[in-house]
């Protein structure tokens, strides 16, 4: 009986994510408003585009495409910024999309070596398995990672 605890316990401090391990910083929502967060992603088109808004310019820079997403089937590349999403501005995009349709054809306006570039997207949902990668992975480095870290900051002295 007491090797069973020493070796769950071994293996639950293994298992047991740390902040010095995560890939990603402390998500700064607590954790039902960042899922909601996760299920407005499920309601909108999913693009296929991990972005990064530079800090100076404010624009938005296409890091990487997704393999195989809408946004590589409409030529997006990395390196390309994003001007508008259906004519708005993306933060107005991404706030929110209702009444959108599979296969609805989704103009983005995209800068690529100084020219303007407008694309056909076509609307496409998700797919499960990656949403539930991101979720997971995002849950894991983003909230578990730091929980160890919010305990001991919730502590009275």
């Amino acid at each position: 009986m007491r090797s069973t605890q020493w070796l769950l316990a071994v293996l639950l401090s293994l298992l047991a994510p740390t902040a010095a391990l995560a890939a990603e910083a402390k998500c700064p929502l607590p954790l039902t408003e960042c899922l909601m967060q996760y299920q407005r992603m499920r309601e909108r088109p999913w693009l296929g585009v991990v972005i990064e808004t530079d800090s100076v310019t404010h624009q938005r820079v296409i890091q990487s495409v997704v393999p195989g997403s809408p946004a590589e089937h409409a030529g997006i590349r990395a390196g390309d910024v994003l001007l508008r999403i259906e004519s708005k501005p993306p933060s107005e995009w991404f706030a929110g999309k209702a009444g959108w349709k599979e296969s609805d054809e989704l103009p983005v306006a995209v800068q690529r070596a100084g020219a303007e570039r407008t694309l056909s997207v076509k609307a496409h949902a998700i797919p499960e398995e990656l949403f539930a990668k991101y979720v997971g992975v995002h849950m894991i480095e983003g909230h578990l990672a730091y929980l160890h870290e919010d305990a001991h900051s919730n502590e009275h002295h």
